[in-house]
């Protein structure tokens, strides 16, 4: 076999060959060992045949080889799926057998899967729960591939040049190009017959066989391709993100379709770029990209509702009403998936979309004329763009920046000034020349805060099955922290606490001696500000679309954040002038209670949209989902809880403390 389908996972080093056991005794397993069987050896047979002629005898023969062994497969089915399978795969070999056009042998194969669908109820080319781990398919491939395909994959691994036939180079972009992720996962599946490649079935799970096949149909494209097809979905197609984030539509693509489909949005795509388009477009629906992002999940979900009422009218038109009112209900069916969310937000809204969908169906069972159809599908199709502003909606770049900036000034300054105190100290108590220590616990506070950052991004990246929940957490998490934060600052004697509190243990460190004393009090005062910053900007960046622009505003946020305090540091050192704590903080206080307001509201609704806590809608109460506003009596709850919390302390700092001090003796 010369194609990449002989030799795919020939790197595999197993000792099982045949059907596998669960193919053997599982109809259903059987089943999609047929239907994947006979698709390879259909690809098989394209490349044998041509018009009618025999152009590579090699293939034709692996063809019927691969057939043969469906058949085989077919006669351990169930008798009523072996009745219906059996004829179909032996018009397949016919047709085979007398050249026929490749076209009327796929429709052939095109009725098997349906036949088997049906009287097994099985998916036979199921799909993963969530998109696959690039990084996870590409650990599967260094452990089952590497040794012949190499790692890079073009077919020079250490075992090469034993195989014969040689394993085939993944690199070929012009040999791959009709190929897509479905057709790898078929052969990781099944094996490939006259190879010691066998299936994978036994071997790895669903959701492992996905990942190594995505991971391996990745190989034909460079880093440098993907990258900068990212840049022209960023900058020219944004709205093309949400075809490719969907990894359950472009697995079944090939490169060539993916760039029609790409196309169809009506974005210009010249040849020069095409390359890097596809590159990018095969591996944006995977986990690490775009395939975990919840905004472009539910513009899909919206999308595809909107294509089911397009279709339902469509059936209308040819007069199948009854149809066409299922289909309108399948759309609907659709759009609950997001439904939750919806009225989380906007309750109206949600009864507004229902309300759109009961009208259409009955203009379809109705006796109503195309253009009533036609204004029933309008305004649903209204209702669901409205729907997707409300669940979409994300704070500005301008407002993402702003907090970006506030965070990191507000975090970095407090740092910068515990590190002063702790230098001052031992400058006064004659131990200057341990101030080395200090710098080691600060350097171990900022790796710290920075391997806290990798296990957020980690935690973020692997639990999409919970990502709503998670979300909510964290920003539940981070608007307490930054009501403390907040308090603290507005108190306008945080800096003395945390003086004393250094005094204390510095007292302690330099009674014992020892340097890791003194690192130890660096390191703690430090990293509580880095783990902060580092909840934060997560929370913040829940708060984002995802997108490469608000991503972009964020960091910009940080630069200059950094900026500043590399200036106010220098102004502290020189000592020209006193630094304006009070006016600084009584600002930045304002803005962190405001972002904890915001993230408090927003944390309640993810949790709700997750289906963690329920949802009691006000209809009277407007929505403003960038300050963290949804009416509903949960979210309105916190925030006015976190809103009496801030009365209580404002009471307390300038009237209630001040008049208690002056009351003591």
């Amino acid at each position: 076999m010369q194609n990449w389908l002989r030799s795919l996972g020939i790197g595999v080093l197993l000792l099982v060959h045949g059907a596998p056991l669960a193919a053997q005794g599982d109809p259903q397993a059987g089943a999609r060992r047929i239907a994947d069987i006979a698709a390879i050896a259909l690809d098989e047979y394209a490349i044998g045949v041509r018009n009618g002629r025999v152009v590579n005898e090699d293939e034709l023969r692996e063809a019927r080889l691969f057939l043969d062994e469906a058949r085989r497969v077919a006669n351990r089915l169930p008798q009523d799926a072996r009745d219906l399978a059996a004829p179909l795969l032996t018009r397949i070999a016919t047709g085979v057998e007398a050249l026929a056009d490749e076209a009327g042998l796929r429709e052939t194969l095109s009725e098997l899967r349906t036949a088997l669908e049906s009287v097994l109820g099985v998916a036979l080319d199921p799909l993963p729960a969530n998109p696959p781990s690039l990084a996870h398919g590409a650990r599967l491939y260094t452990q089952y591939c590497v040794q012949c395909h190499g790692a890079g994959g073009a077919g020079d691994g250490a075992l090469a040049s034993e195989l014969d036939p040689p394993p085939s180079d993944l690199t070929d972009w012009p040999a791959l190009r009709q190929t897509g992720p479905i057709d790898f996962f078929r052969v990781v599946n099944v094996g490939v017959a006259g190879t010691a490649m066998p299936s994978m079935l036994s071997q790895l799970d669903l959701e492992d066989r996905w990942a190594v096949a995505l991971y391996a149909s990745t190989l034909r494209h460079s880093r440098d391709a993907e990258r900068l097809g990212a840049g022209w979905f960023e900058t020219t197609c944004p709205e093309c993100r949400i075809v490719v984030s969907d990894f359950g539509e472009t697995a079944l693509l090939n490169d060539d379709s993916l760039v029609t489909g790409i196309a169809a949005f009506g974005a210009p795509i010249d040849s020069a770029e095409s390359r890097h388009i596809v590159a990018y477009a095969r591996i944006a629906g995977a986990m690490e990209e775009l395939g975990s992002n919840r905004m472009l999940a539910i513009a899909r979900t919206v999308r595809r509702a909107k294509t089911e009422v397009a279709q339902a009218q469509e059936l209308a038109r040819s007069g199948e009403s009854h149809q066409a009112a299922a289909r309108a209900l399948d759309a609907y069916l659709v759009f609950e998936q997001i439904e939750a969310a919806v009225r989380v937000r906007d309750s109206k809204l949600a009864g507004r979309v229902e309300r759109a969908f009961t009208e259409f169906r009955a203009s379809l069972l109705s006796d109503a004329g195309e253009s009533e159809v036609s204004e029933a599908r309008a305004t649903v199709e209204v209702a669901l763009d409205e729907a997707l502003a409300k669940t979409t909606a994300t704070a500005s770049s301008g407002v993402l920046l702003s907090q970006s900036f506030v965070i990191i000034v507000r975090e970095g300054l407090e740092a910068i000034l515990i590190i002063a105190a702790l230098m001052a100290f031992l400058h006064k108590t004659g131990a200057s020349e341990r101030k080395r220590d200090i710098g080691y616990g600060v350097l171990a506070a900022i790796g710290a805060s920075g391997l806290t950052a990798i296990g957020f991004v980690t935690l973020f990246r692997t639990a999409t099955r919970n990502q709503e929940l998670l979300e909510g957490l964290t920003m539940l998490v981070a608007a307490g922290v930054l009501f403390a934060v907040s308090y603290w600052l507005v108190s306008k004697i945080e800096v003395r606490k945390w003086q004393e509190f250094v005094r204390t243990q510095m007292r302690k460190a330099l009674a014992s001696k020892r340097a890791f004393a003194l690192g130890a009090v660096a390191f703690v005062a430090v990293y509580r500000e880095g783990f902060e910053t580092v909840l934060f900007y997560t929370a913040l960046f829940a708060t984002s679309d995802g997108s490469m622009s608000s991503a972009g505003s964020i960091v910009t946020g940080i630069v200059v954040g950094i900026l500043l305090l590399v200036i106010v540091y220098y102004v502290m050192q020189r000592g020209s002038r006193r630094l304006p704590l009070k006016p600084f903080f009584a600002v930045t206080s304002a803005l962190l209670y405001l972002m904890a307001f915001t993230f408090a509201g927003q944390g309640v609704a993810e949790l709700q949209a997750a289906g963690a806590i329920p949802a009691t809608p006000l209809s009277w109460m407007p929505a403003l989902p960038l300050l963290g506003i949804f009416p509903t009596i949960q979210t309105l709850s916190i925030q006015l809880f976190l809103a009496a919390a801030v009365s209580v302390a404002l009471l307390w700092v300038f009237w209630l403390e001040p008049k208690t001090s002056r009351a003591r003796p």
